[in-house]
């Protein structure tokens, strides 16, 4: 069950916009309303992280392109590792990224994705 505030973010933030300039961003697919309810239907948190995972794609150079309605009903987010990328020392210096353990590993992982994902923080 989400919160109050969360239900409230999620009416007056423009989440769906920012999505879709992802996802869309040459705005072949309109706003129709099976896509409206279904990204609605999202809590605060999927959205968020659905959105983070998105634009890590594209920093990454991988396609995020596709029919919006799709990729919200069949994209699985999962936080990504930096280890190993060429942005990961460059993050690090940026201070955007901590030592973090997802699904058992330890891995450099942003602060917002540690935040949504809710990762153990590995201290030092």
């Amino acid at each position: 069950m989400e919160a109050l505030t969360d239900v409230i973010d999620k009416k007056y933030s423009k989440s769906l916009l920012a999505f879709m300039k992802l996802v869309d961003p040459e705005r072949k697919f309109g706003f129709d309303t099976p896509l409206i309810e279904t990204w609605n239907r999202l809590t605060l948190a999927e959205q968020r992280k659905l959105y983070l995972y998105l634009l890590y794609r594209k920093w990454r150079g991988l396609d995020v392109y596709g029919e919006p309605y799709y990729v919200i009903m069949n994209c699985h987010p999962v936080p990504f590792n930096w280890n190993g990328t060429a942005r990961c020392e460059e993050l690090i210096h940026e201070g955007k990224v901590l030592i973090a353990k997802y699904n058992g590993s330890w891995g450099f992982y942003t602060k917002d994705e540690i935040a949504l994902y809710g990762l153990e923080i590995k201290t030092i």
